[in-house]
């Protein structure tokens, strides 16, 4: 079996050689717009299930429907976020979602289960595996109908690593899913990592794809942040939260030997990792001076995805370019939840675009995913 290692470094350098007329083409619908970008990594699909069990509940996190028939999650406050005024939740339009991605030359979009509104630390693992599983179905019959435009992974639980095992081979065998979703917190610590072993074991055997969002895992996974709710300057203090938190996650999954036994398994960290690609200069000499040979070689086993940032922090996807390569960054827009700019992917091409160099943009919106689906034995 390839391993990541090897597989990476032949794949790119193949798609590198080909004329830019062989490595562009999208191969979808029939939209006369020039092709952008082969996948949009980083979105998220609202379910019909996800609604009918949060309508059902009488407490937070719970679905309130207005007299205007509008409907609004009423969540619990977590390390991710606040819970504040509850917000318009409603189940996605796949259609208007394909007319986005042909208006905007979008080949194929990785569909997710959205992981930051916390369920995963907030409900009851027995609740979370009957969710979960209704939301894969429902999740896999979308993938079947447009097999062509989207990828998906399975939501899966943190506390419970043997189901979600058991899940991820399902999504495999029957449901047509690349890998699954786990929350950022899952990994705060190489400790809390480590529970989550028969899961990446079973991984390991189907070359997974993990998609890993910002969110509190389950107080079950250890090395949990406390829950911190700021009294002042909140609007500063929970960026600091997601970001710190996002680079911890990168940190466990990419110095630490949590990965070794898994070269098969590829790993998305959303929004470049928070704080890592400003990090970096100061992590690389320090490890080093810790004993680790290479570790800019081990930061480049994980991939980031641009996401939320590719509009409003454009500058991080350069610097994340040019300190841990351009061929670790996978274009992705966060499209799919809270409208505004998450329900169009145009904003993300149009910023990237003034921010990226040509060979930047060639890898970020090509080659990477072209290499990254060929690994999962897609075309």
């Amino acid at each position: 079996m390839t391993t990541r290692r090897h597989f990476i470094g032949s794949a790119l350098a193949a798609a590198t050689l080909l004329p830019a007329t062989l490595r562009s083409p999208l191969a979808f619908g029939d939209s006369p717009v020039a092709p952008r970008a082969l996948v949009d990594w980083h979105s998220h699909y609202v379910s019909r299930a996800e609604l009918r069990y949060l309508a059902a509940r009488k407490t937070a996190p719970r679905l309130l429907t207005d007299a205007d028939g509008t409907t609004r999650l009423e969540n619990v406050t977590t390390v991710s976020a606040a819970a504040g005024e509850p917000a318009h939740l409603s189940q996605s339009d796949i259609a208007a979602r394909l007319a986005n991605l042909d208006a905007h030359g979008i080949g194929r979009q990785l569909l997710t289960q959205t992981v930051a509104m916390g369920f995963d630390a907030t409900l009851p693992v027995a609740d979370l595996r009957k969710l979960y599983r209704a939301y894969n179905d429902e999740l896999a019959g979308v993938v079947a109908q447009h097999k062509t435009r989207f990828l998906a992974v399975a939501a899966l639980p943190s506390a419970d690593p043997q189901w979600a095992a058991e899940e991820l081979t399902r999504a495999h065998r029957e449901l047509g899913f690349i890998g699954g979703s786990l929350p950022l917190n899952a990994f705060a610590t190489l400790e809390g990592a480590r529970t989550l072993a028969p899961l990446f074991a079973a991984a390991q055997k189907y070359s997974s794809h993990f998609f890993i969002h910002r969110g509190p895992a389950s107080q079950q996974v250890p090395g949990q942040p406390p829950l911190l709710v700021p009294g002042d300057t909140a609007y500063a203090r929970w960026n600091l939260i997601n970001n710190t938190h996002l680079a911890q996650g990168a940190i466990t999954l990419g110095l630490t030997d949590f990965l070794d036994p898994y070269p098969d398994v590829s790993v998305e960290i959303i929004m470049l990792g928070g704080f890592l690609p400003h990090l970096i200069d100061t992590i690389v000499p320090a490890a080093r001076s810790n004993g680790v040979k290479d570790p800019l070689a081990k930061l480049r086993r994980i991939y980031l995805d641009s996401g939320p940032y590719s509009v409003r922090n454009s500058e991080w996807v350069a610097l994340a370019a040019s300190k841990l390569g351009a061929d670790r960054i996978l274009f992705g827009t966060d499209y799919g939840v809270g409208g505004g700019t998450r329900g169009d992917v145009g904003p993300a091409l149009q910023t990237l675009d003034r921010v990226l160099t040509e060979d930047q943009r060639r890898l970020i919106y090509f080659d990477n995913s072209r290499a990254l689906l060929a690994a999962k034995g897609i075309a």
